[in-house]
Protein backbone atom coordinates (compact mmCIF):
# COMPACT_ATOMS: atom_id res chain seq x y z
CA UNK A 1 0.00 0.00 0.00
CA UNK A 2 2.35 2.54 0.76
CA UNK A 3 4.59 1.44 -2.46
CA UNK A 4 1.45 2.44 -4.48
CA UNK A 5 0.85 5.75 -2.51
CA UNK A 6 4.17 6.66 -3.43
CA UNK A 7 3.83 6.27 -7.05
CA UNK A 8 0.65 8.57 -6.60
CA UNK A 9 2.44 11.00 -4.93
CA UNK A 10 5.84 11.29 -7.81
CA UNK A 11 2.95 11.15 -10.48
CA UNK A 12 0.64 13.80 -8.70
CA UNK A 13 4.51 16.30 -8.50
CA UNK A 14 5.59 15.59 -12.11
CA UNK A 15 1.91 16.84 -13.15
CA UNK A 16 1.60 19.96 -11.08
CA UNK A 17 4.22 22.52 -12.92
CA UNK A 18 2.16 22.09 -15.95
CA UNK A 19 -0.85 23.47 -14.70
CA UNK A 20 0.23 27.27 -14.36
CA UNK A 21 2.16 27.18 -17.65
CA UNK A 22 -0.98 26.30 -19.28
CA UNK A 23 -3.39 29.05 -17.13
CA UNK A 24 -0.61 31.61 -17.06
CA UNK A 25 -1.78 35.25 -18.67
CA UNK A 26 0.68 38.56 -18.34
CA UNK A 27 -0.53 40.26 -15.96
CA UNK A 28 0.41 43.80 -14.53
CA UNK A 29 -1.24 47.22 -12.83
CA UNK A 30 -4.30 48.44 -15.14
CA UNK A 31 -3.11 51.71 -14.11
CA UNK A 32 -0.42 51.68 -16.80
CA UNK A 33 -2.78 51.02 -19.69
CA UNK A 34 -3.07 53.75 -22.32
CA UNK A 35 -6.10 52.79 -23.96
CA UNK A 36 -8.96 55.14 -24.57
CA UNK A 37 -5.88 57.87 -24.79
CA UNK A 38 -4.67 60.66 -27.34
CA UNK A 39 -0.56 61.21 -26.69
CA UNK A 40 1.24 63.53 -28.84
CA UNK A 41 4.91 63.22 -29.59
CA UNK A 42 7.36 66.13 -30.84
CA UNK A 43 10.20 64.92 -32.82
CA UNK A 44 8.60 61.56 -33.50
CA UNK A 45 10.20 60.83 -36.63
CA UNK A 46 13.74 59.43 -35.30
CA UNK A 47 14.84 58.75 -32.17
CA UNK A 48 13.48 58.86 -28.55
CA UNK A 49 10.12 60.32 -29.87
CA UNK A 50 9.79 57.31 -32.22
CA UNK A 51 10.45 55.50 -29.08
CA UNK A 52 8.24 57.04 -27.38
CA UNK A 53 4.89 56.84 -29.83
CA UNK A 54 5.98 52.97 -30.33
CA UNK A 55 5.82 52.52 -26.61
CA UNK A 56 2.50 54.79 -26.45
CA UNK A 57 1.07 52.86 -29.19
CA UNK A 58 2.20 49.21 -28.05
CA UNK A 59 0.04 50.34 -25.16
CA UNK A 60 -3.24 51.35 -26.18
CA UNK A 61 -3.05 54.66 -27.39
CA UNK A 62 -3.93 56.76 -30.28
CA UNK A 63 -1.07 58.95 -31.52
CA UNK A 64 0.21 62.34 -33.18
CA UNK A 65 3.41 61.91 -34.69
CA UNK A 66 5.06 65.11 -35.07
CA UNK A 67 8.33 66.41 -36.86
CA UNK A 68 9.25 69.11 -39.32
CA UNK A 69 9.54 66.84 -42.26
CA UNK A 70 6.08 65.20 -42.77
CA UNK A 71 7.96 62.38 -45.02
CA UNK A 72 9.53 61.39 -41.91
CA UNK A 73 6.69 61.24 -39.99
CA UNK A 74 4.75 59.09 -42.62
CA UNK A 75 8.01 56.87 -42.52
CA UNK A 76 7.93 56.80 -38.43
CA UNK A 77 4.03 55.53 -38.82
CA UNK A 78 4.98 53.11 -40.99
CA UNK A 79 7.82 51.31 -39.15
CA UNK A 80 6.02 51.76 -35.52
CA UNK A 81 2.38 50.28 -37.50
CA UNK A 82 4.30 47.19 -38.79
CA UNK A 83 6.19 46.67 -35.57
CA UNK A 84 2.92 46.67 -33.50
CA UNK A 85 1.17 44.32 -35.41
CA UNK A 86 4.22 42.16 -35.53
CA UNK A 87 4.02 41.70 -31.91
CA UNK A 88 0.23 42.37 -31.16
CA UNK A 89 -3.11 41.98 -32.70
CA UNK A 90 -3.01 45.56 -32.41
CA UNK A 91 -3.33 48.15 -35.35
CA UNK A 92 -2.56 51.55 -33.76
CA UNK A 93 -4.13 54.68 -35.15
CA UNK A 94 -1.37 57.01 -35.67
CA UNK A 95 -1.28 60.33 -37.49
CA UNK A 96 1.66 62.28 -39.17
CA UNK A 97 2.20 65.70 -39.04
CA UNK A 98 4.93 68.52 -40.37
CA UNK A 99 5.68 70.89 -37.96
CA UNK A 100 8.41 73.70 -37.06
CA UNK A 101 8.23 73.77 -33.61
CA UNK A 102 10.39 77.16 -33.33
CA UNK A 103 6.98 78.52 -35.26
CA UNK A 104 4.37 79.87 -33.40
CA UNK A 105 1.84 79.80 -36.25
CA UNK A 106 3.14 76.21 -37.27
CA UNK A 107 2.49 75.05 -33.54
CA UNK A 108 -0.80 76.86 -33.36
CA UNK A 109 -2.19 75.62 -36.67
CA UNK A 110 -0.81 72.02 -35.93
CA UNK A 111 -2.44 71.70 -32.79
CA UNK A 112 -5.61 72.92 -33.85
CA UNK A 113 -5.31 70.03 -36.53
CA UNK A 114 -4.80 67.70 -34.11
CA UNK A 115 -7.48 68.21 -31.80
CA UNK A 116 -9.95 68.52 -34.59
CA UNK A 117 -8.40 65.14 -36.16
CA UNK A 118 -8.49 63.01 -32.75
CA UNK A 119 -11.20 65.09 -30.48
CA UNK A 120 -8.86 65.17 -27.36
CA UNK A 121 -5.63 64.85 -26.27
CA UNK A 122 -4.93 63.57 -23.08
CA UNK A 123 -0.83 63.47 -22.90
CA UNK A 124 2.01 65.51 -24.41
CA UNK A 125 5.68 64.72 -25.05
CA UNK A 126 8.15 67.08 -26.43
CA UNK A 127 11.14 65.30 -27.86
CA UNK A 128 11.67 67.63 -31.06
CA UNK A 129 15.65 68.92 -30.07
CA UNK A 130 19.03 69.52 -31.44
CA UNK A 131 22.78 69.44 -29.95
CA UNK A 132 25.52 70.50 -31.35
CA UNK A 133 29.26 71.31 -29.76
CA UNK A 134 31.19 74.64 -30.28
CA UNK A 135 33.70 75.76 -28.08
CA UNK A 136 32.12 79.28 -25.78
CA UNK A 137 34.40 81.81 -27.77
CA UNK A 138 33.86 80.54 -31.04
CA UNK A 139 29.65 79.83 -30.57
CA UNK A 140 28.19 81.68 -33.83
CA UNK A 141 25.07 83.29 -32.18
CA UNK A 142 22.70 82.46 -35.00
CA UNK A 143 23.11 79.09 -33.81
CA UNK A 144 23.07 79.43 -30.24
CA UNK A 145 19.74 81.25 -30.84
CA UNK A 146 18.97 77.97 -33.16
CA UNK A 147 19.04 76.12 -30.28
CA UNK A 148 17.19 77.61 -27.46
CA UNK A 149 14.72 77.77 -30.39
CA UNK A 150 14.41 74.82 -31.35
CA UNK A 151 15.00 73.06 -27.76
CA UNK A 152 13.52 75.70 -25.63
CA UNK A 153 11.17 77.59 -27.32
CA UNK A 154 9.70 74.60 -29.02
CA UNK A 155 9.17 72.99 -26.06
CA UNK A 156 7.26 76.19 -24.69
CA UNK A 157 4.99 76.60 -27.56
CA UNK A 158 4.04 73.55 -27.55
CA UNK A 159 3.61 73.03 -23.50
CA UNK A 160 1.24 76.63 -24.02
CA UNK A 161 -1.00 75.27 -26.66
CA UNK A 162 -1.39 72.29 -24.59
CA UNK A 163 -2.01 73.61 -20.99
CA UNK A 164 -4.38 76.78 -22.94
CA UNK A 165 -6.33 73.92 -24.61
CA UNK A 166 -6.57 71.50 -20.88
CA UNK A 167 -7.85 74.98 -19.15
CA UNK A 168 -10.31 75.80 -21.49
CA UNK A 169 -11.95 72.18 -21.72
CA UNK A 170 -11.45 71.53 -17.92
CA UNK A 171 -9.30 68.46 -18.48
CA UNK A 172 -6.72 66.59 -16.91
CA UNK A 173 -3.93 66.88 -19.07
CA UNK A 174 -0.10 65.43 -18.77
CA UNK A 175 2.93 67.53 -20.44
CA UNK A 176 5.77 65.50 -20.66
CA UNK A 177 9.26 67.82 -20.97
CA UNK A 178 12.08 65.80 -22.56
CA UNK A 179 15.46 67.24 -20.48
CA UNK A 180 18.38 65.84 -20.26
CA UNK A 181 20.81 64.78 -18.05
CA UNK A 182 22.75 68.15 -19.15
CA UNK A 183 20.42 70.39 -16.91
CA UNK A 184 22.10 68.98 -14.00
CA UNK A 185 25.67 68.15 -15.03
CA UNK A 186 28.43 69.76 -17.85
CA UNK A 187 29.83 66.63 -19.37
CA UNK A 188 32.60 66.38 -20.92
CA UNK A 189 34.71 66.22 -23.24
CA UNK A 190 31.88 68.03 -25.36
CA UNK A 191 31.51 71.32 -25.15
CA UNK A 192 27.98 72.42 -25.54
CA UNK A 193 27.57 75.40 -23.71
CA UNK A 194 23.77 76.24 -25.72
CA UNK A 195 22.40 72.21 -25.40
CA UNK A 196 23.20 72.77 -21.52
CA UNK A 197 21.75 75.93 -21.31
CA UNK A 198 19.20 75.04 -22.93
CA UNK A 199 18.00 71.76 -21.23
CA UNK A 200 18.34 73.14 -18.03
CA UNK A 201 15.93 75.99 -18.92
CA UNK A 202 13.50 73.07 -20.28
CA UNK A 203 13.62 71.41 -16.55
CA UNK A 204 12.90 74.38 -14.35
CA UNK A 205 10.25 75.41 -16.80
CA UNK A 206 8.61 72.04 -16.31
CA UNK A 207 8.82 72.92 -12.43
CA UNK A 208 7.36 76.22 -13.62
CA UNK A 209 4.57 74.87 -15.38
CA UNK A 210 3.89 71.92 -12.48
CA UNK A 211 3.32 74.68 -9.93
CA UNK A 212 1.42 76.52 -12.12
CA UNK A 213 -0.98 74.26 -13.43
CA UNK A 214 -0.66 71.50 -10.82
CA UNK A 215 -3.99 72.88 -8.83
CA UNK A 216 -6.35 72.39 -12.13
CA UNK A 217 -5.27 68.86 -12.59
CA UNK A 218 -2.59 69.58 -15.08
CA UNK A 219 0.52 67.43 -14.66
CA UNK A 220 3.76 68.32 -15.83
CA UNK A 221 7.59 66.80 -15.29
CA UNK A 222 10.53 65.93 -17.53
CA UNK A 223 12.16 63.45 -18.55
CA UNK A 224 16.18 63.33 -18.54
CA UNK A 225 18.19 61.12 -20.35
CA UNK A 226 21.64 60.09 -20.01
CA UNK A 227 23.66 59.00 -22.71
CA UNK A 228 21.66 56.88 -25.02
CA UNK A 229 22.43 55.75 -28.99
CA UNK A 230 20.05 58.15 -30.28
CA UNK A 231 20.55 58.87 -34.07
CA UNK A 232 21.43 62.19 -33.00
CA UNK A 233 24.69 60.72 -30.94
CA UNK A 234 25.27 58.18 -33.73
CA UNK A 235 25.81 61.54 -35.88
CA UNK A 236 27.21 63.24 -33.08
CA UNK A 237 30.00 60.57 -32.72
CA UNK A 238 30.26 60.18 -36.72
CA UNK A 239 31.31 63.95 -36.82
CA UNK A 240 33.66 64.04 -33.31
CA UNK A 241 35.03 60.76 -33.25
CA UNK A 242 33.98 57.51 -31.58
CA UNK A 243 36.85 57.48 -29.54
CA UNK A 244 34.18 59.95 -27.01
CA UNK A 245 32.33 57.21 -26.72
CA UNK A 246 34.77 54.97 -24.56
CA UNK A 247 35.18 58.14 -22.77
CA UNK A 248 31.67 58.50 -21.66
CA UNK A 249 31.20 54.74 -20.59
CA UNK A 250 33.58 55.42 -17.91
CA UNK A 251 31.80 57.86 -16.32
CA UNK A 252 28.47 55.84 -16.52
CA UNK A 253 27.76 53.35 -13.77
CA UNK A 254 26.31 50.73 -15.91
CA UNK A 255 29.07 50.94 -18.48
CA UNK A 256 27.36 51.03 -21.65
CA UNK A 257 25.19 53.98 -23.15
CA UNK A 258 21.60 52.96 -23.56
CA UNK A 259 19.42 51.97 -26.35
CA UNK A 260 16.57 54.13 -26.91
CA UNK A 261 14.08 51.18 -26.35
CA UNK A 262 15.14 50.77 -22.65
CA UNK A 263 12.71 54.22 -22.10
CA UNK A 264 9.76 52.94 -23.54
CA UNK A 265 8.84 51.61 -19.88
CA UNK A 266 9.56 54.80 -18.21
CA UNK A 267 7.86 57.30 -20.53
CA UNK A 268 4.77 54.96 -20.51
CA UNK A 269 4.52 55.16 -16.50
CA UNK A 270 4.84 59.10 -16.80
CA UNK A 271 1.95 59.09 -19.25
CA UNK A 272 -0.36 56.95 -17.75
CA UNK A 273 -2.12 57.18 -14.23
CA UNK A 274 0.39 54.60 -12.86
CA UNK A 275 2.15 58.06 -12.07
CA UNK A 276 -1.23 60.10 -11.12
CA UNK A 277 0.64 62.00 -8.16
CA UNK A 278 3.98 62.31 -10.20
CA UNK A 279 4.47 66.38 -10.62
CA UNK A 280 7.05 68.90 -11.09
CA UNK A 281 9.39 66.18 -11.10
CA UNK A 282 13.01 65.99 -13.66
CA UNK A 283 12.90 61.75 -14.32
CA UNK A 284 16.66 60.95 -14.80
CA UNK A 285 17.46 57.86 -16.35
CA UNK A 286 20.96 58.08 -15.07
CA UNK A 287 23.58 61.19 -13.80
CA UNK A 288 27.40 60.75 -14.61
CA UNK A 289 28.87 61.44 -11.16
CA UNK A 290 30.78 64.30 -12.70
Amino acid sequence: MNHLIRRATSATVLRRPLQPLLRHTLMTLPAFSLEGKTCVVTGAGRGLGKEFLTAFAKSGARGACIDIALKNSQSSIKHITEHVQSTTSHTPELRAYACDVASEKQVQDTWESIVSDFGQVDVLVTAAGIVENFEAEKYPFDRWKKMLDVNLNGSFLFAKEAGKYWLDHGLKGNLILVSSMSSMVCVRPQKQAAYNASKAAVSLMGRSLATEWGSKGIRVNSLCPGYMKTDLIIDLLEHEGNHIEANWVKDIPMGRLAHPSELQGTIVWMASDASSYLNGSDIVSFLCPL
